[in-house]
């Protein structure tokens, strides 16, 4: 019984402590897929010499003038007719939530930008302080993300 009674009590110390764990990774991994989406594009754009975007999208073919990017494409124009391919297709799983530029950014040939452009991906649980990372794409193409205590809530 004792032995029992011991295991509970590390028990319920313990689920807490791993259920904010598993929430800073998941808003690790989700940022780190959003920043490879974004060094793709920018290397996509140099490599074709032509505009590449990376947008929020409702259907994984088109950019969506949205804020909401819980599934974001990266798209250039490369074929002869000027239509867009989609390079890639990613999407967030769970309650996690992605929020960035309704018009998209889009990388000149050059593989600048033309302004700094931020996204905010955020889990809404209070198990972790920091629930937010905002990842910062720079003029020059560089990209930054930091921590955000939201406070358990999402812009």
């Amino acid at each position: 019984m004792v032995t029992v009674a011991v295991l509970a009590i590390i028990a319920t110390i313990a689920v807490p402590a791993m259920q904010g764990l598993i929430a800073a990774n998941r808003l690790s991994a989700t940022s780190t897929e959003l920043v490879t989406a974004l060094q793709l594009a920018r290397s996509e754009a140099i490599r074709r010499n032509a505009p590449v975007t990376v947008c929020g999208s409702d259907n994984g073919t088109s950019c969506a003038s949205t804020t909401d990017w819980s599934r974001w494409i990266v798209t250039g124009r490369d074929n002869a007719d000027g239509s867009s391919e989609v390079i890639r297709d990613s999407a967030v799983s769970g309650d996690m939530q992605v929020a960035g530029p309704a018009a998209g950014i889009r990388f000149r040939p050059t593989g600048l930008l033309d302004a700094q452009a931020s996204m905010t991906v955020c889990l809404p649980v209070s198990t972790v302080g920091d629930n937010q990372r905002v990842v910062t794409m720079l003029v020059g193409g560089g990209v930054t993300t930091t921590k955000n205590n939201g406070g358990g809530a999402c812009p």
